[in-house]
């Protein structure tokens, strides 16, 4: 181009977007093999020019990268076509990032594909924002349990899974004893700390083995996987126990509280979630009937309290 006096490969060196370009084959390890890395590449990966030429791509990414997004890559390039995905990579010291690919053919003068060009941009801040977002719709804001959509995603997955595998899962409802009068007799912000220290105590006995929701006012929702009623039921009653101990303070002193569980464990012939979530709170209804603070558990094979 006549009038200008710059060399592309400078433009391509100081580009703020990565630029990886690879051979065209093979495209199988050792392949594609790299034969030229930018600036921004290396400022990001921690990989100087002399380590990236010569290895695969393969080095940015670990067992954790996801798999439909490689075949995806893969099935592009032997096809040699033109992809475009977003990927989680990996820098030379193994901190994530994410990337925006966008990954080209070129031809020589034959029109043949000899090398293909990665353009890539860092969306890192974008994505962690997008899961931070996808994180607080999935969660309640009180009391940093699930919510009710979460919640209700995977008990259907659950029993999906008990469809395939038989796998068998337990569903807990919780209700707090008397909770309107808490609110009605200390006002709201004494009914809020009832509700976080309780999540508090669910997160604490639940949180590494089970589903733990809020899915109403004072109602609580626990999904135990591969766990039947009989097993679930003393870890119940020691939920209740420890809920029975517990106690905030209010502009009066400190208040007690109590809760209610109901225990209901998947059986061969539900075919909604419904089903199981109805026994549940029969159970549930059961408990609070016959006095309130106790654990029963569906068809009312068990009822005990203090």
């Amino acid at each position: 181009m006549s009038g200008f006096d710059f060399n592309f490969k400078d433009i391509i060196d100081e580009a703020h977007d990565v630029i990886v370009v690879t051979k065209a084959t093979p495209i199988s390890a050792p392949g594609p093999e790299i034969v030229y890395v930018n600036k921004a590449f290396t400022e990001l990966t921690g990989y100087s020019f002399e380590e990236a030429v010569g290895g695969d791509p393969r080095m940015l990414q670990s067992a954790d990268t996801d798999p439909d997004t490689k075949t995806k890559i893969r099935r592009a390039l032997r096809k040699q076509e033109p992809v475009r995905v977003t990927i989680k990579n990996y820098s030379k010291s193994g901190e994530g990032y994410w990337l925006e690919m966008n990954i080209l053919p070129l031809k020589d003068a034959e029109g043949n594909v000899t090398h293909f060009a990665a353009i890539e941009r860092d969306v890192t801040e974008t994505k962690e924002l997008e899961f931070k977002l996808n994180e607080l719709s999935r969660h309640d804001s009180l009391s940093g349990l699930l919510n009710r959509r979460a919640f209700d995603e995977a008990i259907e997955l659950e029993l999906s899974r008990f469809f395939k595998t038989e796998s068998t899962f337990t569903v807990l409802a919780l209700d707090i004893d008397h909770f309107k009068a808490v609110n009605d007799k200390y006002g709201h912000q004494a009914g809020d700390r009832v509700i976080k220290r309780v999540s508090e105590a669910c997160k604490t006995l639940f949180d590494d083995i089970a589903y733990v929701a809020r899915t109403g006012g004072e109602e609580f929702t626990i999904l135990i996987p591969g766990m039947g009623a009989q097993t679930a039921e003393p870890l119940a009653e020691q939920l209740r126990q420890k809920i029975a101990e517990l106690s905030v303070m209010t502009d009066v002193g400190a208040i007690s509280f109590t809760m209610s569980i109901g225990i209901s464990e998947v059986g061969v012939h539900d075919k909604i979630t419904s089903q199981i979530l109805a026994r549940a709170d029969k159970a549930l209804y059961e408990a609070k009937n016959t006095g309130r603070n106790r654990v029963c558990v569906d068809k009312v094979v068990s009822c005990d309290s203090v």
